[in-house]
């Protein structure tokens, strides 16, 4: 069976570098059920808070290819829409948050997240229930 494309928010990456058994982490059980996408917003994310603490790249020492999902003039005007729509309901979560699932929809993916507080406010955006995901043994 064919590996589904999904897109990983850094709160899966993140996770994995804490945890001490990775085989326990949602980015190493997404793997065996997802070809991982990141957004371009995501990569940023990382490389931030990578070099704010003085270490390589977090994306470096996963040793995972990934696709890299631009962000496009339809990504900007979904992001642009989202966020209006979130801003007038007094729910906003954040530009970078917006643009990752803007990314998504455009592209018609899921999105892999261990924040699902923030992500179940847009309408229409497919989250991976991270109970599904298979166990690694």
């Amino acid at each position: 069976m064919a590996r589904r494309v999904a897109v990983l928010d850094s709160s899966v990456l993140i996770q994995h570098a804490r945890v001490r058994d990775k085989r326990r982490s949602y980015f190493v059980r997404s793997l065996s059920a997802y070809n991982p996408s990141l957004s371009v917003i995501t990569v940023y994310e990382l490389e931030f808070g990578a070099c704010r603490a003085g270490r390589q790249s977090d994306i470096e020492t996963l040793r995972t290819s990934f696709d890299i999902l631009p962000v496009t003039k339809n990504i900007a005007q979904r992001a642009a829409a989202l966020d209006a729509d979130l801003i007038h309901q007094n729910i906003q979560i954040g530009i970078k948050d917006t643009f990752i699932a803007a990314t998504c929809l455009v592209h018609d993916l899921p999105l892999i997240t261990i924040n699902s507080k923030h992500f179940n406010r847009i309408q229409g955006l497919h989250l991976v229930d991270l109970d599904s995901l298979p166990n690694v043994e």
